[in-house]
């Protein structure tokens, strides 16, 4: 029996086949080119969106979006990958009518409009949102570390280099007491006195590089800085410290959407609830909104301040440990007396206000009542036992009331906003790094890889058919 054959390299036709013949009409570029077909390029801030009346005509703009918006969907970022695409595959032909441009000018255009695939990201979240795909009810917020540009050699710290200026004084001393040493050896003795000054110089200069640099991170009031992305900073990840960005998002629990996202340079989660849950009530336009996040975003003010605005977060609070463990009381074992300000120890005693310090009313039992206490090896190993209140304690108190009454939010928060991340570094990063440096390239290569991923959940969902009819 024979194999099933193909059709021979050297066949003609009377009548050849289209571009739009081999473009199915349930194909994923046919969404892409109408999206963009939809959209005001000058409004959005595109550059050269309107052709200019005199030159050389330029590229439109919307060929180029189309170009990254297909590459990023297929998991193609690099301007020389899309510049190979454009002269062999048959869907980009289509979509952007056989056009080759060369790998610059691809690069120029996402490098040249970084603003603009932001506003377009927000766009495409305002149409998911008219679709119905949004529906507001529950938001989860999570954060992610994803790599910069920048090597981690080039990255320097206060830290490090005040060691480095430690080694660098010890070098110096061994050379100078070397010399002294030479100065003292008996005339037959054979030493190179220059290559050690040589040497020293070189050690010398050093230092000095070594302490400007310390200077003038002082004087910018900086504790890290990279040489070659100023923007970027050192962070610790999974795999270890890496020189990265603290990517937010905010995901809508309906579909799993992307409703806001944003590029940070915190190393840390402690600041971003506040702001990531105001930006998503904005986006949604509600007067309320309910959110939930992990330990990373406790934090009492941020709670307070969600509050005030008519958001309810579920966030597992974070407290300090009691530095004598749990064989002693904890704060909960003390009663709060609201009206006096005073707390009350499990023995009847009463801690009155010491001080408040950075955000915190520190109590205190007096020397007395513990001294003769016959609870205190319960409760302190000091002398007199103290109690630290937040100020805003009764947002943490709300906080731990809520979570007791609703523990599965924490369940339903990793279903949410941990599918999005994973898709993003495994699908679109294949856990690389960003291709763009500083906060501006790194916001904009996360605003097209957010809409890539929203394209691709928004299709799962309705379809290719139903999604071209509403953007038609």
């Amino acid at each position: 029996m024979a194999y099933i054959q193909g059709e021979s390299r050297n066949q003609t036709s009377l009548f050849p086949v289209s571009l739009e013949e081999l473009i199915p009409e349930d194909h994923l570029v046919r969404v892409i080119d109408l999206y963009v077909a939809s959209l005001d390029l000058g409004h959005l801030g595109f550059d050269k969106a309107q052709p200019k009346a005199t030159g050389r005509p330029s590229y439109d703009p919307a060929d180029h979006l189309r170009l990254y918006l297909y590459g990023y969907f297929q998991r193609i970022r690099s301007s020389r990958r899309l510049e190979t695409e454009c002269q062999r595959n048959i869907e980009v032909m289509w979509l952007i009518n056989r056009l080759k441009p060369d790998f610059k000018t691809i690069a120029d255009f996402r490098k040249n409009n970084k603003a603009a695939f932001v506003s377009t990201c927000r766009t495409f979240v305002q149409f998911c949102r008219s679709a119905g795909l949004i529906a507001g009810d529950l938001v989860a917020i999570d954060g992610s570390k994803f790599q910069a540009v920048a090597s981690s050699r080039r990255h320097l710290s206060l830290s490090q280099l005040k060691r480095q200026d430690e080694k660098l004084d010890k070098r110096i001393a061994q050379y100078l007491a070397e010399l002294d040493a030479a100065d003292k050896a008996e005339a037959e003795q054979v030493i190179d006195r220059n290559a050690i000054k040589a040497a020293l110089v070189k050690l010398e200069s050093k230092q000095r590089d070594n302490r400007s640099c310390q200077a003038l991170m002082e004087s910018m009031d900086l504790e890290q800085f990279n040489t070659h992305e100023s923007d970027a900073r050192m962070m610790r990840t999974p795999k270890g410290p890496r020189v990265a960005y603290n990517v937010q998002s905010a995901v809508d629990a309906e579909h799993c959407l992307i409703l806001h996202h944003e590029v940070t340079q915190d190393s840390d989660d402690r600041k971003q609830l506040e702001p990531m849950a105001k930006a998503a009530k904005a986006h949604l336009e509600q007067d309320a909104l309910t959110v939930t996040a992990d330990m990373g975003y406790s934090n009492a003010q941020q709670f307070q301040a969600c509050e005030d605005v008519s958001i309810t977060a579920y966030v597992p609070p974070s407290r300090t440990s009691n530095p004598g463990g749990e064989a002693l009381f904890g704060r909960k074992d003390f009663t709060y007396d609201t009206e006096q300000d005073r707390y009350q120890c499990p023995a009847g005693k009463l801690l009155s206000l010491k001080q408040c310090s950075k955000g915190s009313r520190i109590y205190q039992a007096a020397v007395s009542d513990c001294t003769a206490c016959a609870l205190k090896t319960q409760c302190t190993t000091a002398q007199r036992r103290y109690v630290s209140r937040h100020a805003q304690e009764e947002a943490f108190e709300r906080m731990e009331q809520r979570m007791e009454l609703h523990p599965e939010m924490m369940v339903r928060r990793r279903s949410i906003v941990e599918h999005p991340f994973g898709n993003l570094k495994q699908w679109l990063f294949g856990n690389g790094r960003f291709l763009l440096r500083q906060l501006d390239g790194a916001r904009a290569e996360m605003a097209l890889a957010t809409t890539a991923y929203n394209l691709k959940r928004a299709i799962s969902v309705l379809g290719i058919r139903k999604m071209v009819q509403l953007i038609g």
